[in-house]
């Protein structure tokens, strides 16, 4: 019988420093293909800003819808310039008034939202009187 020759040590081969196909290395490779824990930390650092914007422009709309309101109500000028015997006076303060209620609630759902975590309505049943109050 012969003597089996003991078959050499197989090294395991290193992966490529660079892309055969790209050029790129392959760490800036995987980095910017948009997959991976990087790209979902970008996504939830923007998603965060976006909220904490929104609630920003919704607490300037909640100021100035305010402030209209407070101005449309404490407008008396006496005599012939009283407003309150117009029609349309009335009517430009009842919208005041509901612009203000309406951005002060959605004002509170946001920030209810951002501190807790939690929606106080479904998404459907929100989206929903967001569009009818927008309107």
């Amino acid at each position: 019988m012969s003597n089996p020759t003991p078959e050499p040590e197989k090294k395991a081969v290193p992966p490529p420093e660079t892309d055969v196909e790209g050029g790129q290395s392959v760490a800036v490779s995987a980095r910017s293909s948009g997959f991976g824990v990087g790209s979902v930390l970008r996504r939830w650092k923007r998603d965060d800003y976006l909220r904490k914007g929104s609630l920003s422009l919704r607490a300037f709309g909640l100021f100035f819808s305010l402030l209209s309101f407070i101005i449309m109500a404490s407008n008396n000028h006496g005599d012939w310039r009283e407003f309150d015997k117009y029609e349309e006076y009335r009517y430009v303060l009842a919208i005041a008034i509901l612009s203000t209620i309406y951005t002060g609630v959605q004002t509170y759902k946001q920030v209810h939202q951002l501190s807790t975590g939690n929606e106080l309505l479904a998404f459907k049943n929100s989206a929903l009187i967001d569009f009818v109050g927008d309107q």
